[in-house]
């Protein structure tokens, strides 16, 4: 889902970037692009995307007035399918976080099996439809330690499976869609010096979802440990990143399943849903640094994969990426970039994404 979308950006922003300015008020600085594309799931696409950077009183990040962004995107196709996000990350004066997603989904997806060695050329084409509104609220302990609670409410359908078709065949958990509602505890220590653009500092953050309302029983855990370094200057950034995810229970719907690839994780995998399985584990790192005029570079890699249980991770079976990528600032007061990233993978994959500020 991601990926089509991350192809439909790519036609018109570029072209818009260079001729256009970012509007800034008093208020913050806000952008919008159109999108035009086409693919044959799902014939012509519309679309746009905006982000708006809400500014501080002091118009910089203190111990808890950090920078807060609002960015939606929506799509249409002429067949009637629809994707539309709402990402909010958002700092009250007094520190508290909301950091939360709304998304409605009516749209193509693939599956390809669960497990870390399915085939990257057998797959079949569903709609998933959805709506989930998930994130987190956070309060702030000191100026680097906050406590709270995080949420995930999803409620999906799966439609349009192919008649004695693979999803059919494997008949996994969740094939006829169900609701979920999710509660837990989350915890964050950030001492990044910039929440948009880090150039030192740490992001270490967790959450527990324990899912006992709707259709599903089981319990997700979440980690992610991020380390910023400024090599000689602020100009040349270094960014390492190990995220893991895990499952207990077998409960757990097919398309809640921890996965890797996409536009965040193990850029160079060919198709986000390639991958899935109860227990998820990886590591990227990436070299970034500004060119000229608003254009900058990175080079980045990583290592990863998914296993049933976190006994049966083998390293000889994990996933290795690699790529280079392109910045372009489309808000340079405040440190926004959108990005064009090339990643290869093991076997031969290839990936192409467009994105709005950092992978990570």
């Amino acid at each position: 889902m991601i990926r089509s979308f991350s192809i439909l950006i790519v036609l018109i922003p570029i072209v818009v970037f260079s001729q256009s300015k970012d509007t800034t008020t008093s208020k913050g600085s806000f952008a919008a692009f159109p999108a035009v594309s086409y693919a044959p799931e799902t014939s012509l696409q519309l679309g746009a995307v905006a982000i708006w950077v809400l500014k501080n009183d002091d118009d910089s990040q203190s111990t808890f007035q950090r920078q807060s962004t609002v960015t939606p995107y929506f799509v249409y196709t002429l067949k009637k399918q629809l994707l539309t996000v709402v990402n909010l990350d958002y700092y009250l004066s007094t520190g508290q976080n909301l950091n939360a997603s709304i998304r409605y989904y009516n749209f193509p997806d693939s599956y390809f099996g669960i497990g870390n060695d399915n085939d990257p050329d057998t797959s079949e084409m569903y709609t998933n439809r959805f709506f989930q509104f998930e994130g987190q609220f956070l309060q702030p302990l000191s100026e680097k330690v906050f406590v709270g609670g995080t949420f995930d409410t999803h409620l999906t359908s799966i439609r349009d499976l192919e008649s004695d078709g693979f999803l059919e065949t494997d008949s996994p958990n969740g094939i006829q869609g169900g609701n979920l509602f999710g509660l837990g505890p989350a915890f964050r220590y950030d001492t990044r010096d910039y929440t948009i653009y880090p150039t030192k500092g740490y992001l270490i953050s967790s959450r527990m979802v324990f899912n006992v309302l709707g259709d599903f029983n089981y319990t997700g855990y979440e980690a992610d440990f991020r380390k910023y370094l400024s090599i000689v200057n602020k100009d040349n950034i270094l960014a390492i990143q190990f995220r893991t995810q895990f499952t207990v229970g077998t409960d757990v719907p097919f398309y809640k399943l921890p996965q890797l690839g996409g536009d965040e994780r193990l850029r160079g995998i060919s198709n986000a849903s390639l991958y899935r399985d109860r227990q998820m584990m990886y590591t990227q790192v990436e070299y970034r640094r500004p060119l000229f005029w608003r254009f900058g570079m990175t080079v980045f890699a990583g290592v990863g994969d998914v296993a049933y249980d976190l006994n049966d991770f083998n390293l000889s079976e994990f996933k290795y990426v690699a790529g280079i990528g392109g910045r372009l600032a489309i808000i340079p007061k405040r440190k926004l970039n959108a990005r064009l990233d090339l990643g290869v993978g093991r076997g031969g994959q290839t990936g192409i994404y467009i994105g709005i500020s950092e992978a990570f």
